[in-house]
């Protein structure tokens, strides 16, 4: 068996270039404007960082303008389930996203997104000595190497960014008096029109690739090849 450092996740990729596309009557947030809990507007959704097999939009990108709360302005990536959208307008909101938060983002760059970044900005929210990384760290020792393990928190949580959107009324009835029902529209994002980009859907040919956390830092996977011998 071989090792190789696994440094980008080459499934999350902008939803432009995907190979994917919002389904028709589903909301395009990309362009709309971000604002705080305070209602400042600190920039506007750039793109999102879509998950091509799990088919989940696992991030925003924000083109976050600092000046209203002297930060550097900066691409950042903020977990889905940490937006809501407004009920009628097209705005983001982020409540529960402050200033420090922000400061402590990395800058996003392009086809460049480890797991151990991906580590650091879930840390942000969720800091490693809260109860919350906790169940967490439990949930990813038992089901590690499974990478949707992972994403297991609300944060991660793209559902809950349409609980305010007046239109989306099967997803705001599920958090009515704060009870969550799951609810999976798997029809949000569809094969884009003529695009010639083959997306593997038959995973037949990483049968052989299993994924094991790195012996000195566990939130770094490294990617196994198994070698199979003809006896």
């Amino acid at each position: 068996m071989s090792r190789e450092k696994v440094v980008i996740n080459e499934a999350l990729q902008e939803l432009r270039a995907s190979g994917y596309e919002m389904a028709k009557g589903e909301p395009d947030i990309r362009g709309w404007k971000v604002k705080n809990s305070i209602n400042q507007t600190i920039g506007k959704v750039k793109e999102v960082l879509f998950d091509v097999r799990s088919q989940k939009v696992r991030y925003l990108i924000v083109d976050l303008d600092g000046k209203p709360i002297n930060l550097l302005s900066r691409d950042v990536i903020i977990p889905v389930g940490l937006a809501e959208l407004d009920q009628t307008e097209n705005i983001v909101f982020f409540p529960d996203v402050t200033v420090g938060h922000l400061a402590s983002l990395p800058e996003y760059k392009k086809g460049k997104i480890s797991y151990l970044t991906e580590r650091q900005i879930r840390d942000v929210f969720i800091p490693r000595d809260s109860s919350a990384a906790e169940k967490l760290a439990d949930i990813e020792a038992h089901e590690y190497p499974e990478r949707e393990a992972f994403y297991n928190h609300d944060y991660f949580d793209e559902n809950r960014m349409y609980r305010r959107r007046k239109t989306d009324n099967k997803i705001r009835e599920a958090y009515e008096d704060d009870r969550y029902v799951d609810y999976v529209d798997s029809k949000r994002y569809v094969r884009s029109k003529g695009d010639s980009k083959v997306i593997k859907e038959d995973r037949s040919a990483e049968d052989d690739i299993v994924y094991v956390p790195d012996e000195k830092d566990p939130s770094v996977l490294r990617r196994a090849r198994v070698e199979r011998r003809d006896h």
